[in-house]
C-alpha cells in the first residue's frame, strides 16, 4: 500500500533538488522560473513533511545535510524514473534538420564535442554538422563574425561586448610519461623535474603557452622541448612510445591513457581553464542549433 503525499509534494522535492544542485536558492529561481518565496516555501514545507533539516543554515551557503543528501540522490532517481515514463507516452519529440556550424580547438572537437555530436545525429539524423578546428582566436573571429552558430574555448579575459559566453566545464592540467617511467622517482614531479625532461609540446602556434610557460619561468626554468605538435592525439602517442613527457588539458587525457600511461596532477602548478560556449549576441539561432546546445548545456537560457 501507498500512503497518500501531499499534492504538492512532488514540486516541494523539484525545488528542493534545484536549490541542492544549485547550492543557493537565488540560482534555482533562474532555473525553475520561481520567486524565492515560494521556494522557500516548498523547502520548509517538505522539511516539515519529513521531519527532517534538509539544510544546514549555519553557513551561506545552502550546504546539504546527512538528510538532505540522502534525498537528493533518491530525488534524482525518481525524477529519471519520471522522465522515463512521460517519454513512453509523449509524441515523438521534434525532428530537426539543416546545418549546425561549431568552431572549437581540435581538442575540444576530438575529446569534447564528440560525444554530444553522436548522441544529436542519433536522433536527429537530417542534421549536418560542420567543425572549424583551430586556435582560440580564430574561435573568437568566427563567433564575432558570425561566420559559426556558436564557438568552445577556454577563457579569462573580457569578452567583447558583442558576446556572450556560458559557463561549461573547467579543465585541470595534467603531466603524462611513459609508463613505469625513468624521468621522475616520486609519486609527484617537481618543476624542476619537469623541465629536465624532454617535453613534448602540445602547442597550436608551435611556441610554448604562456600559461604553460609561467610556473617555469617564476622558478627561472626553461623546458627541454624536444617536439612540438599541434595534434593532441600525437602528442599522447609519442609518449607512450617513451620519446618524452607532455603537459595537457585534463579533458583530453582518458580512462585508457592512464592504463598507457603514467598521469599525474599539476594542480599545485595550474589552475582549472573555464571552458564555455561562445554566442554572438542577437545572433538567430535555428531550431536545430537551439535544439543542439540544449543538449550540450540543458539548463541554457536564450536570450533576445
Amino acid at each position: 500500500m501507498i500512503k497518500e503525499t501531499s499534492g504538492d509534494f512532488l514540486q516541494r522535492l523539484r525545488g528542493f533538488y534545484y536549490v541542492a544542485e544549485q547550492g543557493s536558492i537565488t540560482d534555482a529561481t533562474v532555473m525553475m522560473g520561481r520567486v524565492q518565496p515560494t521556494i522557500t516555501h516548498q523547502i520548509k514545507s517538505l522539511e516539515k513533511e519529513l521531519g527532517v533539516d534538509l539544510f544546514d543554515r549555519s553557513s551561506r551557503k545552502m550546504e546539504l545535510t546527512p538528510q538532505g543528501r540522502i534525498l537528493l540522490e533518491k530525488a534524482i532517481s525518481l525524477f529519471e524514473v519520471i522522465k522515463d515514463i512521460k517519454s513512453e507516452f509523449e509524441k515523438k519529440e521534434m525532428e530537426y534538420e539543416g546545418k549546425i556550424v561549431i568552431a572549437a580547438s581540435h581538442a575540444i572537437v576530438d575529446a569534447y564535442l564528440s560525444q554530444y555530436i553522436a548522441k544529436f545525429r542519433t536522433a536527429h539524423p537530417a542534421v549536418l554538422f560542420h567543425l572549424e578546428g583551430g586556435i582560440f582566436e580564430m574561435v573568437f573571429e568566427k563567433v564575432e563574425s558570425g561566420e559559426v552558430d556558436f564557438g568552445i574555448a577556454f577563457y579569462g579575459d573580457p569578452l567583447p561586448k558583442t558576446m556572450i559566453c556560458h559557463d561549461l566545464f573547467e579543465a585541470d592540467v595534467k603531466l603524462i610519461a611513459p609508463k613505469n617511467n625513468a624521468f621522475f622517482p616520486g609519486k609527484f614531479p617537481t618543476l624542476k623535474q619537469i623541465a629536465k625532461a624532454p617535453l613534448i609540446l602540445f602547442t597550436r602556434t608551435g611556441k610554448i603557452d604562456p600559461f604553460i610557460e609561467r610556473p617555469f619561468a617564476q622558478e627561472q626554468l626553461k623546458p627541454n622541448v624536444v617536439i612540438t605538435h599541434n595534434n593532441f592525439s600525437s602528442v599522447k602517442k609519442y609518449v607512450a612510445m617513451g620519446m618524452g613527457v607532455a603537459i595537457l588539458g585534463g579533458y583530453t587525457v582518458y580512462e585508457e591513457d592512464e592504463r598507457l600511461m603514467d598521469v599525474y596532477p599539476l594542480d599545485r602548478y595550474y589552475p582549472k581553464r573555464k571552458y564555455g560556449l561562445l554566442l554572438r549576441k542577437r545572433k538567430y539561432l535555428s531550431p536545430a542549433v537551439k535544439g543542439f546546445l540544449e543538449t550540450i548545456k540543458p539548463d541554457i537560457q536564450f536570450t533576445k
